[in-house]
């Protein structure tokens, strides 16, 4: 048999156990009531590549689809059954927090009770819900997938149905969540979300980190998980009541957490936490035709993108610094894109003539036009991913939650530029823009983190379907759960053995120092009473 063809039949082989395996489809579960459009953004990559592969896909999404005739429909992908909410979308379409709550990052944190107490009632009280709970049993779902913000309370169905669950979370792991992993902490070199901090701090900030970071995990048990419970005692009252702690310990098999080391800190982690960070980062496709004059007309300059995600508004920017960007943006040679909600806010004769508002942006196409030299972004890790995979500095204008911390690291690697709201200028607005467009070390160095970011040997979101195939192959992969997860906070931080090789030391200590005491003493008394004895000699 000759050679090539041996090589033939191995790879016609490997083809076929590829697509047998494939057909074995799955019955999976998508839970993501509570999100925003640049969340939905992530999952919907997933949810098409499960189906692709042969599974069966319910998709409960919090947002209205493009095109909807009734609360369940078919996608134009047979294997993926949308669930559809008023309610839910309604929600979704404002999350109460704004610009004027980046100065007040313990009043957000406050919030957060009441908001999932809001969420809990909202998804206990939603037909989609029950249709799940008197259905599911009967779909035999074998894996439940969930976006891992504010949808705690759907995990009750993972209880109900009996299967496992995974979490993919849209931006770095939280402590508490890092915590429920059993993943090492490692306040030392990997500060949390709630800091802008860099992975080198001194003893003061790494003091500063270990604390906050101890505190909202604290925080989460104490006064988020009693809600979260209390919802849950509502639906299926005390006596079937599981604790949200104990469906996390029992049922939760996998984080995949949309990080990645070539832009995050380097974060401890385990086998049950997998990266897949840009997962919802493609290739641009040809603009609007509108977008597509206007950025071709911006000639050598190019053009710059002006973007604040998908939750907070062009429109809530405070007058004074609106009228900053304004006047910044009539100085310069390059068009402007700028994601604006609401153009009656802005007089048409205060718009320069090269600045453009648009309601909905193409970020990702626009970010991969090869016109494109600027982006002025919020930081959220989706839109700095996207930069990074496009190869486009920015300016960042971090607002909240770990847009700081995104900006911050990104600053630090030489790619982007990092102002605070509070001390924006024109001339310092204006400044930051020059020094990206016309200092080559911003370009060059953001290609070699995009190089970074795309070196590896699967594509993230191959990466995730895989994981998540390997969980239902195994029944739900207990293997990869951490004995640590059993541990409480201070035997996680090896609290007590610290204590009690204190102890020890402090009791070697004290036993030396009355030895020696002792010796001293004894030295002495020989001394005295030999003293009479030389006299009388």
């Amino acid at each position: 048999m000759s050679s090539p063809f041996v090589s033939y039949v191995l790879t016609l082989m490997m083809v076929l156990l590829f697509f047998s395996a494939a057909a074995d489809g799955y019955n999976i579960l998508v839970l993501t009531p509570i999100t925003s459009p640049s969340h939905t953004n992530v999952f919907k990559p997933l949810v098409t590549a499960l189906a692709e592969r042969g599974h069966f896909v319910t998709h409960w999404d919090g947002l209205k689809p493009p095109s909807h005739s009734s609360s369940s429909n078919r996608t134009s992908n047979s294997n993926v059954r949308v669930l559809y909410s008023p309610v839910m979308a309604e929600i979704n379409r404002e999350h109460n927090v704004n610009f004027s709550d980046r100065d007040h990052p313990l009043r957000l944190l406050f919030r957060v009770p009441k908001t999932v107490a809001n969420y809990c009632r909202a998804i206990h009280e939603d037909p989609v819900f029950h249709k799940l709970m008197s259905t599911g049993l009967d779909e035999k779902f074998h894996l439940i997938l969930v976006d891992g913000f504010f949808n705690e309370c759907t995990l009750l169905l993972a209880e109900l149905f009996d299967v496992p669950f995974v979490y993919l979370n849209c931006f770095v792991p939280p402590p508490w969540l890092q915590n429920t992993m059993g993943t090492p902490f490692a306040f030392d070199h990997f500060p949390h979300s709630g800091l802008s901090l860099s992975d080198r701090m001194n003893f003061w900030q790494r003091s500063l980190n270990a604390v906050t970071g101890l505190a909202l995990v604290a925080f989460y048990h104490l006064y988020v998980v009693p809600v979260i419970d209390s919802a849950a005692v509502k639906v299926l009252g005390y006596d079937n009541f599981t604790s949200i702690v104990d469906i996390e310990d029992r049922r939760l098999s996998l984080l995949l957490t949309n990080t990645h080391f070539s832009i995050n800190y380097l974060m401890p982690t385990s086998p049950a936490v997998v990266q897949v960070g840009g997962m919802h980062c493609v290739p641009p496709k040809p603009l609007p035709t509108d977008l597509e004059l206007f950025v071709d007309g911006s000639g050598d300059a190019g053009f710059i993108v002006l973007s604040f995600g998908s939750i907070l508004k062009g429109v809530e920017i405070p007058g004074g610094v609106r009228n900053i960007f304004l006047s910044t943006f009539a100085r310069l040679p390059q068009r402007v894109i700028w994601k604006w909600e609401d153009k009656g806010v802005l007089p048409d004769g205060l718009i320069p003539s090269n600045v453009k508002l648009v309601s909905w942006l193409p970020q990702q196409d626009l970010l991969g036009h090869p016109k494109a030299r600027l982006f002025i972004t919020h930081c959220g890790l989706l839109s700095k991913q996207e930069a990074v995979y496009h190869g486009v500095p920015f300016i960042a204008l971090p607002v909240w939650s770990d847009q700081p911390i995104n900006a911050q690291k990104a600053q630090e690697d030489g790619y982007a530029i990092k102002l605070d709201w509070n001390q924006l200028t024109e001339e310092v607005l204006y400044d930051a823009i020059q020094r990206i467009l016309t200092d080559p070390r911003y370009k060059r160095r953001m290609k070699e983190v995009s190089a970074l970011m795309r070196d590896q040997m699967e594509s993230p979101l191959e990466r995730a379907v895989y994981w998540i195939e390997y969980v239902i192959r195994h029944q739900g992969a207990p293997h990869l759960r951490s004995a640590s997860r059993q541990l409480s906070i201070y035997q996680k931080c090896l609290l007590d053995v610290m204590g009690f090789l204190s102890a020890v030391c402090l009791l070697a200590i004290y036993i030396l120092f009355r030895l020696c005491r002792r010796s001293v003493c004894s030295g002495q008394r020989r001394q005295q009473s030999a003293g009479p004895l030389k006299k009388l000699n």
